[in-house]
């Protein structure tokens, strides 16, 4: 559908709109009378319940209030979008003044206008909500403003609030935002009532005791009820049409931003919403009045006649499949997600298949202690090496022969894994390469990382098949004996990475996951050389600065990769906030040891971050860098 188009069905859409509100309208008029015809008939008997002496009167005086209302509206937003920021105490996003979240935004609604090729509409902030929203609105493209809930800043990552705004930009385009000013200007007269009706009952309520009582407080509060019970026949006929005229609209705008971008941003965005605590609505006195304006509904799920259709529901047109894994596994124990691509520049796909990715082998293992281990090196070896050295230093000529080829990449992962495993001796089963295995263990240990690293960056794509039988064998090396360390799995999720079997980014909700938290940070904790007594107080630390209590550990049967997937799923704020705790408590008064250093660094990599000027921070603090 062309953008010519789309806007000409907006125009239809509007005056069908207009129409019906106007019946609306009509049918508001009499309902009012007629209950006004009621009380009459109760004082005086001798007047029609349906016209009396005092009818016209009454409906002047109505309509004069609704024309009132309509007039004040138009006057408001005279200036389209930025209007409406200034009525609802919306913040401008000053680019000079803004913090790094909000620089993030009007970053990508600068991106965004460039690449649609449409003027750059401003920015606004609603500072006290905490709902993940947004809403579009604006007479012509230089007044056009989007305006973000505090909630969508704070908890949408970067690729998250990529997809709010691309719907945001859809509205744009397809000349909706503009229909949104003209319908709530329209619409006003019918909410009129309930909003008079909650003022004057507002003001028989004082909140302030030291203030004088009102004699007429009773009373006040008394006809501002009776108001707003008459104005609620207006809000729920504005509900009605809403419903029936707008509420399909947001399946297709769902679909044409996905077609816009050729990506399953707004996907993401759902997700998110799905998972997040206080969904999406919004708690201000005009969430009513600008519903049709947001991306998702700004009322409470339980409202009647929503304007938008559930999260669910959405996520549900988008992806089938993917809902019904949510329905099943309610999103904390997923093993299975269904394939869907995010940011695919090039084509645009339904997701139609369900894709099954590679699972742990049973039975699960244990987690393995870092004084478990059955040779432990000498102390002044296991410190850590400065990055650029280990990167330097050669490799056996053996390796570097075995990195030339497919099969001798994966030779030397499993290699490494093997001596990870079994440290100071091979078992004669194995089928192994020796002379590879011998090679590796004549150089410093501290070296195998960084060789494991670049054989990963030498793995060829293999067929499904054979990548998932791989796995599966480099998967029964580290847990042959019941157990595993958070190293080998981070390891092991590289090599997912490179054969694309790492699972597709699902947000997850942070209260879902608190065993799953406290079952990596013992993961962590074990690969640290300290004491009983030093690694329980550093729990109890941890869990308490987490979680805010002291949560049994269990230690048996735990799946770490699938534990790293939904840490993955958490809010931005909260991956950082594990990671600097686990900095400040492991690492901040002591040496930092090789397999330390290596956890954290592929720790910021599967959590979405940058690792190289963590790594030199953390060396410089533990003045380690060794030449």
């Amino acid at each position: 559908m062309t953008q010519h188009r789309t806007t000409a069905m907006h125009k239809k859409n509007l005056f069908i709109a207009t129409v019906i509100c106007l019946f609306a309208i009509i049918l508001t008029l009499a309902i009012l009378n007629f209950s006004f015809g009621l009380m009459i008939y109760y004082l005086d008997q001798t007047q029609s319940i349906w016209w009396n002496c005092y009818s016209q009167t009454f409906l002047i005086c109505v309509m004069m209030i609704m024309l009132a209302s309509l007039m004040y509206e138009i006057y408001i937003f005279r200036k389209g979008g930025h209007s409406l920021a200034r009525q609802m105490n919306a913040r401008y996003l000053d680019i000079s003044e803004c913090t790094p979240e909000e620089m993030i935004a009007v970053h990508i609604t600068e991106s965004l206008a460039e690449q649609f090729n449409i003027v750059v509409p401003s920015v606004y902030i609603l500072p006290h909500e905490v709902g993940v929203n947004a809403l579009t609105a604006g007479a012509d493209d230089t007044d056009t403003v989007i305006i973000l809930t505090w909630g969508a800043l704070q908890n949408l990552d970067e690729l998250e609030l990529h997809g709010l705004l691309s719907y945001t930009f859809n509205q744009i385009m397809t000349g909706e935002a503009q229909q949104n000013i003209r319908l709530k200007i329209l619409f006003s007269a019918l909410i009129t009532f309930n909003q008079l009706g909650s003022e004057i009952a507002r003001w028989g309520f004082r909140s302030d005791v030291k203030q004088k009582r009102h004699k007429f407080e009773s009373v006040l509060v008394a006809i501002g009820g009776i108001i707003w019970l008459m104005g609620s026949l207006g809000l729920l006929i504005s509900r009605l049409v809403k419903y029936f005229t707008l509420s399909g609209r947001t399946f297709k705008n769902d679909v044409q931003t996905q077609a816009l971008l050729q990506r399953d941003t707004n996907l993401q965005t759902l997700l998110r919403i799905y998972v997040h605590h206080a969904g999406s609505q919004i708690h201000s006195s005009y969430s009513e009045s600008i519903a049709h304006m947001c991306f998702a509904n700004s009322l409470s799920p339980q409202s009647w006649l929503n304007t938008h259709p559930s999260i669910k529901s959405r996520i549900y047109r988008l992806s089938p499949h993917l809902i019904k894994e949510l329905q099943q596994e309610k999103l904390k124990k997923l093993t299975h997600l269904t394939s869907f691509s995010l940011f695919k520049p090039f084509e645009y796909e339904e997701f139609a298949t369900a894709h099954i990715l590679w699972s742990t082998p049973q039975p699960l293992p244990s987690l393995r202690r870092a004084n478990d281990l059955r040779v432990n090196p000498e102390y002044d070896k296991i410190y850590a090496l400065n990055p650029e050295t280990r990167k330097n230093i050669d490799s056996p000529q053996v390796v570097i022969r075995a990195l030339q080829t497919a099969t001798g990449v994966r030779e030397v992962l499993v290699a490494i894994f093997m001596i990870r495993q079994y440290k100071a001796f091979i078992p004669q089963t194995v089928v192994v390469s020796y002379a590879i295995i011998e090679a590796l263990q004549h150089i410093d240990h501290r070296l195998h990382v960084q060789i494991f690293l670049d054989a990963c960056q030498q793995l060829k794509p293999m067929p499904l098949s054979m990548a998932r039988k791989f796995l599966t064998r480099l998967a029964n090396i580290i847990q042959s004996d019941g157990s595993v360390g958070l190293l080998d799995i981070l390891l092991l999720e590289k090599v997912k990475e490179k054969l694309n079997l790492l699972p597709v980014h699902m947000p997850t909700s942070n209260e879902s996951i608190s065993k799953e938290l406290t079952t990596l940070v013992d993961a962590l904790l074990h690969v640290q050389y300290l004491g009983q007594a030093n690694q329980k107080k550093r729990r109890d630390e941890m869990l308490l600065q987490l979680t805010g209590e002291i949560i049994q550990a269990v230690h048996d049967g735990v799946d770490l990769g699938l534990i790293l997937h939904h840490m993955e799923g958490l809010l931005l704020r909260d991956r950082l906030k594990f990671l600097y705790i686990a900095e400040q408590c492991l690492w901040n008064d002591r040496m930092i040891t090789q397999e330390e250093l290596d956890v954290l660094t592929l720790l910021y990599w599967r959590f979405g971050f940058e690792s190289d000027a963590m790594v030199n921070r953390v060396l410089n603090h533990n003045n380690m860098m060794i030449m």
